[in-house]
């Protein structure tokens, strides 16, 4: 890659409030693998075997099994690396899912101990915590995402008495249970534009009770799939759709002193006139700058690296940024917040090329 600081597209600019600060804004050369964030639309599979619910009604000792037909659609973003061909976080953002009909029936010889009927069941995904991903095995914790039956009724008598559920007005939710996996596979490869097929299974298993002594489990594996396209290069595929394909990396296509690669990794178009850094010099001895990201969000892995002694360029502590994350990661779109003092710093960003 070469000296960084011969790399470095800078521009500087001076701040007098109670510290002085030197703000630089990079763009480096590198091979650095680089996420991309796609949002697509994903089908439940219909193969047969695919997406059954297994549903459990239970009284008093006795259980009748019946199996439902799962339909839908899940909205869901992956953070991909196209070098790799790894998926390194899942969210699901939304899902409507419909389950067909079901009906239950339980008896103890001439003794009818309950007869249920489960109609019109609808259900949301969405993920909850972190939705992190293993890179290498594709596998995640079902439990960060989140199951609700929001539609459909549990309707019927059992010996205690009857069965009325709307899950229209008292939802049930519960997360999913075990590990998921997502599989990514390559399908072809046309100019900067990788075509992958996606396959994702999330188990999900939980109960819910109806009265005293009556309790419905439901058990499936949801599985969903579909086909999503990736650029091999992120900037480049930017830069394709700003209509400045030819616009470098370290180059400032329209000479407003932020790099083409830093407008990109911040979440911004290429015509965007961002204002990076703003003080906010609320208490004394300090000076906070704050970085506003673009509507898209961090696209690269953003390091905030200062040198305060003139001794070289170092990732900030991370306790100096709100947030307590360098660098500032993919997907980020709250503001980021620096926390500076003393009498003389040197800031700079700094990403690197996909």
């Amino acid at each position: 890659m070469g000296n960084p600081d011969r790399n470095l597209m800078t521009v500087s600019r001076f701040l007098s409030f109670r510290s002085l600060v030197a703000v630089l804004f990079g763009a480096l050369s590198g091979l650095a693998p680089a996420q991309v964030r796609v949002t697509t639309l994903l089908a439940l599979s219909d193969e047969p075997g695919s997406n059954v619910l297994n549903v459990t009604l239970s009284a008093l000792g006795i259980e009748d099994e019946e199996s439902s037909e799962l339909a839908g659609a899940v909205e869901a973003t992956l953070e991909i690396d196209p070098g790799t061909d790894q998926v390194s976080r899942l969210t699901i953002n939304s899902a409507d899912l419909t389950a067909t009909d079901m009906s239950f029936s339980l008896e103890i010889g001439p003794i009818r101990v309950a007869d249920v009927n489960l109609n019109g069941i609808e259900a949301t995904i969405s993920t909850t915590l972190g939705g992190w991903v293993d890179p290498v095995s594709g596998q995640f914790d079902a439990g960060e995402h989140e199951v609700t039956l929001d539609e459909g009724v549990i309707t019927g008598s059992s010996i205690v008495g009857e069965v009325n559920e709307n899950f229209s007005q008292s939802p049930v939710s519960d997360t999913g249970a075990g590990t998921g996996t997502v599989e990514l596979s390559r399908i072809a490869i046309k100019g900067n534009t990788v075509t992958y097929g996606v396959m994702v299974d999330l188990p999900v298993q939980f109960s819910n009770p109806l009265q005293e002594g009556v309790d419905v489990r439901v058990s499936s594996t949801v599985h969903f799939e579909g086909v999503i396209e990736v650029p091999l290069d992120p900037y480049l595929g930017w830069a394709e759709i700003q209509g400045i394909p030819d616009a470098a990396f370290e180059g400032d296509h329209d000479g407003d002193g932020v790099p083409n690669g830093l407008l990109w990794a911040l979440g911004y178009d290429a015509d965007a006139r961002p204002r990076l850094f703003v003080t906010d010099p609320l208490i004394p001895g300090q000076v906070d700058l704050i970085l506003e990201h673009g509507p898209a969000g961090i696209r690269a892995p953003i390091t905030v690296e200062g040198n305060f002694s003139q001794e070289g360029w170092t990732a900030l502590d991370p306790f100096l940024i709100l947030g307590f994350e360098n660098p500032i990661p993919v997907g980020e779109i709250l503001p980021t917040v620096v926390l500076l003092s003393g009498d003389r710093n040197f800031i700079r960003l700094r990403v690197e090329k996909p």
